[in-house]
């Protein structure tokens, strides 16, 4: 049974993922120009025209809304994560992308996480300031807090429509900018790109990577 529970854990946590990185790759849709799933830094990385990239690290919670016994241990290990990549390529943006409304354990900061939230390192309350600078402190080469964003991405339950809620507002969002309105290309585009992403993260070889003509190209045929 702690097998099942575990699996069923490490499957949610990669939904979760692939997820996310259609939501991050919507969002910079006109700099992105490539995309990968457990590329050779993060979780989720993002390749811009500029030449520079968007790392995440993707960390998903089962039972979100109320399970904060580890959030701060995920958000210690991403921010380990994000100051060792940043290190070694040139980033525009390190994101911790959580599913967690509750992303620091702190009732002094966890309203300003209602929703679909972003925040800059800036723009987070003292509260939750003091406990990343508190763990970045131990860390030999920090990363630039300039760069840093903490995003939550609502994803519970086994109810489809409620999991993928947010992130079929992006989508339906996407395609009213580009003005179609077909009806059902949301939930189309949606199994189209579960799959294309969910393809690529589970390749070995993380040089293979899907470029924006990869994933507009569907909504043309």
């Amino acid at each position: 049974m702690e097998r099942s529970r575990r699996a069923d854990a490490v499957v949610f946590g990669f939904d979760f993922q692939v997820n996310a990185a259609i939501v991050l790759f919507l969002e910079n849709i006109e700099e992105v120009e490539k995309i990968c799933l457990e590329g050779n830094y993060e979780d989720i990385e993002l390749e811009l025209s500029s030449g520079k990239m968007i790392l995440a690290q993707a960390k998903a919670v089962e039972k979100a809304s109320s399970d904060f016994a580890n959030v701060r241990k995920n958000l210690k290990k991403a921010l380990t994560s994000l100051s060792e990549a940043g290190e070694k390529v040139d980033a525009k943006e390190l994101i911790v992308i959580t599913n967690s409304p509750n992303p620091f354990n702190d009732d002094k900061s966890r309203n300003v996480f209602y929703g679909h939230a972003h925040r800059n390192y800036n723009t987070l309350p003292p509260s939750a300031k003091e406990i990343v600078d508190r763990y970045l402190s131990k860390m030999e080469k920090p990363l630039d807090t300039d760069k840093l964003k903490i995003q939550v991405l609502p994803f519970e339950t086994d109810d489809e429509n409620e999991r993928y809620k947010v992130i079929m507002e992006c989508i339906n969002n996407f395609m009213g900018n580009l003005n179609i309105s077909i009806s059902g290309i949301g939930r189309k585009m949606l199994e189209t790109w579960h799959w294309q992403v969910f393809d690529n993260g589970g390749k070995k070889d993380s040089a293979i990577k899907l470029t924006k003509k990869d994933i507009i190209w569907p909504i043309l045929v």
